[in-house]
């Protein structure tokens, strides 16, 4: 058994817990606040979880200052119960003796399995060890199993029920859901006998199967969605209670299967108990299940769990049973509603205020920790939800209830069309080439579409005049930069680090690690020293000045694109052209950016803005500058010796993929991947072939995601990482405000008044608006483990702030604000002057 100990202090008690753990051959780790209970929890999943809970805990106690590293069982205890659904967590409390006992139930809210008192007693220790191990911690092990199982239920083609020993259905998987257009919530507690509507000669056979408990197979008639009554091939197993009454505790009922071989072999021979080891007498239909390979998405189990507590009420019920009641009811059609969420183990049900527009909230201010739902879906569930979207999915109802096989052809026709791309271009027909030249031509970017599998990189001979430039370069860089260097590869690689190492001149160290990692110089065919000049010319062209957009965010996006590009599933579908192209859209995605956003350049008349008419001013201009200046200069040319071709196929995609970072169009693209990759559009996404996720239309949305997420990527950094990112967004944001109200411009961004701003309240809003969503999208389609965990522990740290600040400025004035924000820009004022008076040297020379 895994265990974690958090402890505040060691004192006798803790020696003497330590010495009871190792004593019974369980494997301990020690952690004293959040961040390390993170650390730990990335390398081991632990079983068991013991708290120290004997410091005096209230809201009153906080300081305004505290931190992470602070101990703080309380939320140490959410942060768990947040991201570790099957882990038992145990509070070590004081031994009041003759004093009065206070409640326990606090500590179960916060989402605590149990107390122990501290002793100096080894024995006692070991007693509550072993009954944990053989108590809550084998039963939290069986749920993690039986939750495996039900998703494998979730994800079988044919329609599963099953019943109590009185026949009232407690669970019915997706199959059966759209086969009868009846959710769970419609016919929990219904008569199987009476949904079914089975005469008296079907149930008497039935029930002489049953009694001896042998399968029942007969002809199911089941009412369909469309109000069809259609027979199918159905087996009813009854489900025999452990021990040697031979008492049936549950029916399963299968129906529709395509394992006939199961079927005839299980024909009048009786179900072994639930207790048998045995492995060759297994039932094949468990076999079957046993041998599923699960997916991602995770079945609602804990709805069926509810419909059994609500038959057996438990002793350990600690909360109001009609409060309870009407919680679980709210939550069941809110779960409907969502799709299938994911389970979670928790101590109570979690009410529907809980929710944020139907998203998860990272921390209530219960003891729920919702989970993260893992379906691709979830932008279907927004409030806001696109008109396409809401098209795809009238079509698909219209699609599953039609009888006709044209119909259905036709309407997946249609469907396609809808989740292409090219949605407003004309479909040209064969026959008139003078048409489809001139369509072709007006409308076209003069690039010829690529529909070989392979690299378009030609076979020119890779040059080799090497310069000393770059040996002395690589020479000369500094032992910490080396050893920074060898982390590149890592998520929590530290880009401050190397900023401050390279004296703000991060991008052309880290691109030249990360591009030759990438073999960039080999498929463009170019010697090392030019793409050293051309990385030189690019960071030369970022403004040092600027807090945020400056070459170290352009060094930080282009790790994470790297990064991103290194998965399995990306190495796979992405080939040589689209790595070279997303990495130098990376590189260059924010080119000379002014430190001001689009909107006020719109508004302050600005000469760009007039140049793109208004439209992705900066976007535009960013990859428009990128091209030009490559192309200047003769010695930074990366290009040059591409063919037309060559060259034109990654200009494509490097302007596709800097135009995407546009956050007008965030939500358009977000939506277009979705509906492309969508679960619930598709459940076979895990048989796609990757010659159809090779598609250059397929291509396209994924790196345009690709880079979008890499763009705003420091909400899942490390912590430490992120909040100096959080601080240099908010202090060119404040900047870009206090110009506005000078000038008179409209104030794009009133969030970001120094006076009244709140940073974490802001970073939360961008976490749930923006983030959350596009980055489980991400995950659900590359596995991103590492950046979902720091994303959700930094939500978890920022909504802690966020709450602090709530209360300080209920009690005071927002004068607390002005100050924080003011403390922003201390650290940063001698840097910017130093990097503006840099910088004006550069352009003079």
């Amino acid at each position: 058994m895994q265990v974690l100990l958090v402890q505040h202090r060691e004192d006798p008690a803790i020696i003497a817990l330590k010495n009871a753990i190792l004593n019974c051959g369980h494997s301990i780790t020690c952690s004293k606040n959040i961040q390390e209970t993170h650390e730990a929890f990335k390398k081991i999943n632990f079983d068991l979880v013991l708290i120290d809970c004997r410091r005096a805990h209230s809201n009153a106690n906080k300081s305004h200052n505290s931190t992470s590293n602070q101990y703080d069982y309380e939320n140490i205890c959410r942060f768990i119960r947040k991201l570790f659904h099957y882990t038992v967590i145990v509070a070590l409390t004081h031994n009041y003796e003759d004093r009065e006992v206070p409640c326990v139930l606090p500590l179960l809210k916060m989402g605590f399995n149990k107390t122990v008192c501290e002793t100096t007693n080894l024995m006692r220790y070991k007693n509550e060890l072993l009954t944990l191990e053989y108590g809550e911690v084998s039963t939290v092990k069986r749920l993690q199993a039986a939750h495996t199982l039900f998703t494998a239920l979730e994800y079988t083609n044919d329609p599963i029920e099953i019943m109590n020993e009185k026949y009232q259905l407690l669970y019915v998987n997706n199959a059966f859901e759209k086969l009868t257009g009846l959710s769970l919530n419609e016919v929990s507690g219904r008569s199987f006998h009476n949904l079914h509507k089975l005469n008296k000669n079907e149930i008497l056979n039935k029930n002489e199967h049953v009694k001896a408990g042998m399968a029942w197979e007969f002809s199911l008639p089941i009412q369909k969605s469309t109000g069809e009554v259609s027979n199918y091939s159905s087996i009813t197993i009854p489900i025999i209670v452990q021990g040697e009454t031979n008492k049936i505790q549950n029916y399963v009922t299968i129906t529709t299967t395509s394992d006939k071989v199961a079927f005839s072999n299980l024909r009048s021979k009786k179900i072994l108990k639930s207790n048998e080891a045995n492995n060759e007498s297994v039932h094949p239909i468990l076999k079957k299940l046993t041998s599923l390979n699960i997916p991602k998405k995770s079945c609602d189990f804990e709805r069926f769990a509810d419909m059994i507590k609500s038959e057996s009420h438990t002793a350990n019920s600690s909360v109001d049973e009609s409060g309870a009641a009407s919680d679980i009811e709210k939550q069941i059609d809110l779960a409907n509603d969502m799709t299938r969420s994911s389970p979670e183990f928790n101590p109570q049900i979690s009410s529907s205020n809980q929710f944020r527009k139907r998203s998860y909230d990272i921390q209530s201010t219960s003891n729920e920790f919702p989970s993260r739902r893992h379906s691709m879906a979830r932008v279907h569930q927004q409030s806001i939800e696109a008109p396409i979207r809401k098209v795809i999915n009238i079509i698909s109802l219209a699609h599953e209830s039609s009888k006709t096989d044209i119909v259905r052809q036709n309407l997946d026709k249609a469907l396609d069309i809808l989740r292409s791309t090219e949605l407003y271009n004309p479909l040209l027909l064969d026959g008139d080439k003078h048409t489809s030249d001139l369509v072709s031509g007006l409308m076209s970017n003069g690039l010829q579409k690529r529909f070989a599998k392979g690299s378009i990189v030609g076979t020119k001979p890779l040059l080799n005049n090497e310069s000393n430039s770059v040996q002395n370069y690589v020479k000369n860089l500094s032992s910490e930069i080396i050893q920074l260097l060898e982390t590149e590869e890592s998520w929590d690689f530290d880009i401050i680090a190397l900023e401050r190492l390279t004296n703000k001149r991060p991008l052309i160290t880290l691109g030249l690690k990360t591009m030759n990692r990438f073999s960039l110089c080999q498929h463009l065919k170019i010697s090392e020293s030019m793409l050293v000049n051309w990385l030189t010319l690019m960071e030369s062209n970022y403004k040092p000045s600027n807090p945020y957009h400056n070459s170290t965010h352009a060094s930080d996006v282009l790790h994470a694109t790297a990064y991103f590009l290194s998965t399995d599933k990306l190495t796979e579908i992405l080939d040589d052209v689209d790595r070279c192209a997303s990495l130098i859209a990376a590189a260059v995605h924010d080119l000379n950016h002014p430190g001001r956003t689009n909107a006020f350049l719109c508004n302050s008349d600005n000469d760009l803005a007039l140049l793109y008419n208004d439209q992705a001013v900066l976007e535009n201009h960013h990859a428009s500058l990128a091209f030009q200046l490559t192309r200047q200069s003769q010695n930074a040319n990366i290009f040059q010796n591409l063919t037309r071709d060559e060259y034109r196929a990654i200009r494509a995609i490097v302007v596709d993929m800097v135009l995407a970072t546009e956050m007008n169009k965030h939500f358009e693209h977000l939506n277009k991947f979705v509906n492309k990759f969508s679960v619930s559009t598709d459940e076979k996404l895990a048989i796609k072939s990757l010659d159809m996720l090779q598609l250059p239309e397929n291509k396209i949305l994924i790196k345009r995601i690709l880079i979008k997420c890499a763009d705003v990527s420091n909400p899942c950094r490390p912590l430490d990482i992120y909040k100096e990112w959080a601080n240099r967004i908010a202090s060119e944001y404040f900047q870009q405000t206090d110009e506005e109200k000078e000038k008179g411009l409209p104030v794009v961004m009133p969030t970001y008044d120094r006076a009244v701003c709140s940073i974490p309240k802001a970073q939360i809003s961008f976490i749930e608006y923006f983030i959350e969503d596009m980055f489980e999208h991400l995950d659900e389609f590359v596995d991103l483990p590492e950046v979902m965990s720091n994303l959700q522990a930094n939500t978890v740290y920022w909504r802690e702030l966020m709450d602090e600040e709530s209360d300080q400025s209920s009690n005071g004035s927002n004068e607390i604000f002005s100050k924080q924000n003011d403390a922003v820009l201390v650290n940063r004022n001698d840097s910017i002057q130093e990097d503006s008076e840099s910088e004006l040297y550069n352009i003079e020379k």
